[in-house]
């Protein structure tokens, strides 16, 4: 059995139960799962969907297979916090009820592990770190990862840079070769996702509270008025349920206090020229596309 560990840094609050909302629990599951969409989301453009579901039952097991590496919770975070949603919108309490918008999360700043567990006949284990990579550079865990909560970062795959530039650089030089020709036309993939690393230009973010602030007021709530919208989402043609074809992300430069934004938005959304023109308009942000 080949075994590995990783560490993982919780950059933003992570807001993970099982069955019980109230109460807050790292669950195992809940972290495969976010792995078989960062699976998907590189490997669509590849694969034809149903090359891609066969693989996937093959990586990550199926009702007819099982699993062939194990995950386990070696080392779990303690404090805990409320998360106030909305984007951590700490509103008066004198204006609105602050009950209704918050959630027991696990705290930022703080550290857990993971124990891979790899069988010797498992083959695909460089599709399951190539998950975590993905995960660690754009993604979170848990409810509201698609809005900056539960933003994670995992030791081996930390980024470090002076400015966006080098930032930007380093992703690209990571996840070039995951990206293939196919778009598939349902769902986002590397392949037809335009990612945007994001900051101001005359200050640094110190805290993931200053980004989280920060872009609520002035990146997300003014694209939702820019598009005289509750909300931002997309229902699938398949009939399923509604989701956003728009992701905020913070993560924090390793060895440093500053935090940085990362935006993924979906191509083939039909807002997605709206969204372009709101971007090259923002003003006071310094903003860097990823060319793969």
């Amino acid at each position: 059995m080949n075994e590995v560990n990783y560490n993982f840094s919780i950059i933003t609050p992570l807001i993970i139960s099982g069955f019980d909302k109230n109460s807050v629990e790292l669950r195992i599951p809940s972290i495969k799962g976010i792995l078989r969409w960062w699976f998907r989301f590189y490997k669509s453009s590849f694969l034809t969907v149903d090359e891609l579901r066969k693989l996937e039952n093959e990586v990550f097991g199926s009702t007819e297979k099982s699993c062939l590496f194990y995950m386990r919770l070696s080392e779990e975070p303690q404090n805990k916090e409320d998360a106030y949603l909305c984007m951590n919108d700490k509103r008066k309490e004198a204006q609105k009820d602050y009950s209704k918008i918050k959630r027991k999360a696990f705290s930022p700043s703080l550290d857990f592990k993971i124990k891979f567990e790899f069988s010797p006949h498992f083959k695909h284990q460089k599709e399951v770190e190539n998950s975590l990579m993905l995960l660690s550079f754009f993604g979170g865990i848990g409810a509201r990862w698609r809005r900056g909560f539960g933003s994670v970062q995992i030791k081996d795959f930390e980024l470090s840079g002076n400015n966006l530039e080098s930032l930007a650089q380093k992703i690209e030089e990571k996840i070039g070769t995951l990206k293939g020709s196919n778009k598939p036309d349902n769902f986002l993939s590397i392949s037809n996702t335009k990612i945007y690393l994001i900051k101001p230009k005359d200050k640094s973010w110190n805290s993931w509270e200053d980004a989280m602030n920060d872009l609520r007021d002035n990146f997300y709530r003014e694209f939702k008025n820019c598009l005289n919208v509750r909300k931002v989402v997309y229902k699938p043609s398949s009939g399923g349920r509604e989701v956003s074809p728009l992701i905020i992300q913070i993560k924090k430069v390793a060895d440093s206090v500053d935090y940085f934004g990362l935006i993924l938005v979906w191509e083939r959304w039909e807002e997605f020229e709206k969204f372009s023109s709101f971007l090259q308009r923002l003003e006071g942000y310094k903003k860097i596309s990823i060319k793969l």
